[in-house]
């Protein structure tokens, strides 16, 4: 089960409507193409969030997609954005533990997951439930956070305090996926580019659902103070050496 602070931080991004991870569409597409996604595969995204990357793979690649988040509220806006863009026959969405999946072995085809591990303390738990529900031959990919260079021990804190997320460097992440019975994993890291980002939030969102986004947000800083203060903490996070530092991850492999 999730710890206080985690379902803290889940709590709070599920407020703003939004769906936190670097990388954004650009990540989302690098994660797609490398567990080889076609229309007509039957997907399972874990911890889904607001239900983006389902619809996206509904409307855009043809395939089918179930996707589980830990908070009602994020399932509730998953379903909301599925009727709204015209894919509910093709997406389903459920509340569950990404570390306790309600799910027999074996059910999906690929299983992918994005800026979700972070988060977990127990991330090896975690990975051996994304492998035991995927197909044999089927693909596991994760996005997720990840350090370029090895970060300062003031640098970790303060992504471990203001985000509640611990990362890993790729020959990290692709450890843990090997020892959970992953074999040849592949990826790639990726610098974060603040204007690639942007972009991607408006194509990821479009423009009415942004600014939404943004005059709720406003609203969370005048009236509440811890949120007022989560907002501070994560700009505050963000600087030329931090970005030197950290990015983000793209790995993905077959089940035996």
């Amino acid at each position: 089960m999730a710890s206080h602070k985690e379902h803290e931080t889940f709590e709070f991004i599920s407020r703003l409507g939004t769906t936190k991870h670097y990388g954004s569409m650009v990540a989302t597409r690098a994660l797609i193409e490398l567990c080889h996604l076609r229309s007509g595969h039957h997907v399972f995204d874990v911890g889904c969030g607001v239900g983006c990357t389902p619809s996206y793979l509904a409307r855009d690649v043809g395939c089918r997609a179930v996707g589980v988040d830990l908070l009602h509220n994020m399932v509730k806006q998953s379903r909301q954005r599925a009727r709204a863009e015209g894919v509910e026959r093709y997406v389903s969405f459920g509340v569950g533990d990404a570390r306790e999946l309600p799910l027999e072995n074996g059910t999906f085809e690929p299983v992918i997951m994005e800026s979700l591990n972070v988060f977990f303390q127990d991330k090896a738990s975690a990975l051996r439930e994304y492998v035991r529900v995927v197909r044999p031959r089927g693909y596991v990919g994760i996005m997720e956070m990840t350090w370029l260079q090895p970060p300062s021990l003031e640098l970790e804190r303060t992504f471990r305090e203001s985000a509640h997320a611990t990362a890993l460097d790729a020959a990290g992440w692709k450890a843990l996926m090997g020892d959970a019975g992953l074999q040849n994993v592949v990826g790639s890291t990726y610098r974060i580019d603040l204007s690639t980002e942007s972009r991607g939030r408006f194509e990821r969102y479009g423009g009415p659902r942004v600014l939404r986004i943004l005059l709720r947000m406003l609203g969370m800083v005048l009236t509440d103070g811890e949120a007022r203060q989560r907002m501070r903490d994560g700009v505050g996070a963000i600087s030329r050496d931090t970005l030197d530092t950290v990015g983000y991850g793209v790995f993905a492999s077959q089940k035996g």
